[in-house]
C-alpha cells in the first residue's frame, strides 16, 4: 500500500508529498536510530512505547499497521485494529481502533518548536476515517487518548467519554467520520 498525502514543512512553509505506506523494517529502524533516544529523554507520554514490540505483537489479521515517510524519514507511525472495537454512539456497530497513533520527537512543539512538520496526527487519523469506510464502518472511529493528546482528538471533535478505569484511565473517544473530517476543514 502507498499513497501520498501532503504534509506542511514549517521551515520553508511549503506543502510537501509525503507517503503513507504499510509499516516495515525500514520505519521501525528509523524509530529505534531516530525517535527512540530524542523520546527518551523527553517527558512525552509515549516515550516508553517500543514501537518494535508493538508491531510484532500486534501483527495478526485484525490489525493494520502504518507509517507516514517525508524526505526517507517516518514522521508518523499508527497501528489501528478492525474487528473488536464497537460504537458507543452507535451501539453494537464495529468501528476502526486506534491502538496506536504516534508522531516524530521533531513533529512535536512540546519536544522541538517549531516542528519540521505540520500535519502528520491528522493525516494518520484521517486514513484511520477512510480505513473505517473502506471496512463498511460508515466512518466509525474510537480510541484511548494519552493526556497530552486529548485537546487534538477535542479538535477533531471527537466525542468524550470520560476516563475508562480499565485502560489505564485513559479518556475514551469515538466519532463518526461527520464530526472528525468537519473539524480538519475548519482548521
Amino acid at each position: 500500500m502507498k499513497q501520498t498525502v501532503k504534509l506542511l514543512r514549517v521551515g520553508d512553509t511549503k506543502v510537501v508529498d509525503a507517503n503513507l505506506l504499510n509499516l516495515s523494517s525500514k520505519h521501525l529502524a528509523d524509530f529505534d536510530t531516530f525517535w527512540k533516544p530524542r523520546l527518551q529523554t523527553s517527558t512525552a507520554e509515549d516515550r516508553h512505547w517500543d514501537w518494535v514490540n508493538k508491531y510484532l505483537n500486534l501483527s495478526t489479521p485484525n490489525y493494520e499497521n502504518y507509517a507516514l515517510e517525508c524526505e526517507n524519514i517516518t514522521q508518523g507511525l499508527m497501528i489501528l485494529e478492525l474487528d473488536c472495537h464497537r460504537s458507543r454512539l452507535e451501539s453494537g456497530k464495529n468501528l476502526v481502533y486506534i491502538d496506536y497513533l504516534s508522531t516524530a520527537p521533531w513533529n512535536r512543539p512540546s519536544i522541538q518548536n517549531p516542528p519540521s512538520f505540520k500535519g502528520v496526527g491528522t493525516t494518520l487519523f484521517t486514513f484511520a476515517i477512510e480505513r473505517s469506510f473502506d471496512s463498511g464502518y460508515k466512518g466509525r472511529l474510537g480510541l484511548h487518548a494519552l493526556p497530552e493528546a486529548e485537546a487534538f482528538y477535542a479538535k477533531l471533535k471527537m466525542v468524550d467519554f470520560g476516563y475508562d478505569a480499565e485502560k489505564q484511565n485513559l479518556k475514551r473517544t469515538g466519532t463518526k467520520a461527520v464530526f472528525a473530517l468537519g473539524a480538519q476543514a475548519a482548521s
